[in-house]
């Protein structure tokens, strides 16, 4: 009996091993259009890949894919660079495989599609993901080059850790705790000096010992688009008011560097409304012909008609609902550990200060209210005080 356990563990080993092997250093990748119903994991088996594999060959960060999606999928002849693999012994937990192999227990969760940390059993064989995004063993920065506007999400997978601090190029982080790590989110600006940032993180065990570790992020350029807009003389009025349009910005700045603990949501945002997108995130504006903004556009613009519905991306709750003089009537939601939505320019609002929302609950209706040429929504999301594009949201799992 004991042999025949040995000889179907050694095969599991095997398989496994075999699943993860580096592929031949020749050929290209075939490329695969997605369709309705795929998931990474049926477009794998098909091609007799992995997900990890495919993951990699596209730099996806998370595990959502959209319906006419372009992918490359890697053949026996393209060149892959693969994950380790381990077979789950006696007395292991999650937490203790992920410290031995440098990484965090949401990595392997993701990597082997495990619901549950808690689950999983002897014999078992887990791929170890590649440590591309490991800065130190149990210190994980996703993404490992950050870009102007993006999101930096910080995990740390630490044994006896009774309290966490940080800091990203000079800005105060704060941790949250999960199953088995602590994580910190924090926007890149739109206006980021591109370069290496530094992140300090201070941990303190439960004896009182501190220990502090540096690490350096590299943050690449993003090149938004430059737009020339041409305003009325109403609008150009409320664009010259500088005084009103500073205090404004100053008490919306207030608002989003609150800090609630609690993550409200979970999964990946929806899109407040499905339309054109008439500016992009970061599109650097000229208007009437003045000067190009050093710094771009705050959000996300949707074009609809007037009265258009908007709904609720996530669950969270409403910390402001009213008339602004830049951004017209507004709305502001609190989702949590630092991360923000807004949405501008509405002709309605439909709920109120403190009124928790779901995803898909509707907040409001398409306007041109404030600063705004025609009807539109724009879109908003600050995550540790920092504009960040909202849309990375809708297609990336934080945290």
């Amino acid at each position: 009996m004991l042999v025949m356990k040995h000889l179907l563990r050694t095969i599991l080993f095997t398989l496994c091993l075999l699943a993860f092997a580096p592929r031949a250093l020749a050929g290209a990748p075939t490329t695969y259009v997605v369709q309705a119903g795929d998931t990474l994991f049926s477009i794998a088996v098909r091609y007799d890949t992995s997900v990890a594999a495919i993951k990699q060959l596209n730099k996806l960060n998370g595990d959502i894919i959209l319906v006419g999606q372009k992918l490359l999928i890697p053949t026996e002849d393209a060149p892959l660079v693969t994950s380790s693999s381990y077979i789950v012994q006696p007395g292991d937990t999650l937490l203790q495989i992920a410290l031995k192999h440098g990484t965090t227990m949401r990595a392997l969760m993701q990597l082997n599609d495990l619901p549950n940390p808690n689950l999983i059993s002897i014999g078992q064989p887990l791929a170890i993901p590649a440590s591309a995004t490991v800065a130190k063993p149990g210190l994980l920065i996703d993404p490992p080059a950050a870009r102007q506007g993006g999101t930096l999400l910080i995990e740390t997978t630490r044994p006896d850790i009774a309290s966490i601090s940080g800091t990203f190029n000079g800005a105060k982080l704060t941790f949250a705790r999960a199953s088995g790590y602590w994580y910190a989110l924090t926007g890149i600006s739109r206006c980021a000096k591109v370069g290496n940032a530094s992140l300090t993180i201070t941990t303190t065990n439960s004896a009182g010992q501190a220990s502090t570790e540096t690490a350096a992020v590299d943050i690449a350029s993003t090149a938004f688009v430059v737009q020339a807009l041409t305003l009325p003389p109403s609008v150009s009025a409320i664009l010259s008011d500088q005084a009103s349009i500073n205090r404004e910005a100053a008490q919306l700045a207030t608002i989003v560097r609150n800090y609630s603990p609690a993550r409200l949501w979970s999964g990946v945002f929806r899109q407040p409304v499905y339309g054109a997108i008439s500016s992009m995130f970061g599109t650097r504006r000229s208007y009437n012909e003045g000067p190009v903004a050093a710094c771009g556009h705050e959000g996300t613009d949707f074009a609809m008609p007037g009265g258009t519905p908007i709904y609720a991306p996530a669950r969270g709750k409403v910390v402001f609902a009213g008339l602004t003089q830049v951004r017209g009537n507004l709305t502001v939601i609190d989702h949590g550990v630092g991360v923000f939505s807004a949405y501008y320019h509405q002709s309605e609002i439909d709920v109120k200060v403190g009124q928790m929302v779901e995803p898909g609950m509707l907040l409001g209706k398409i306007g041109t209210t404030g600063l705004s040429t025609g009807n539109h929504l724009h879109w908003s999301m600050w995550v540790n005080g920092e504009y960040i594009d909202p849309m990375e949201w809708t297609k990336r799992i934080f945290p």
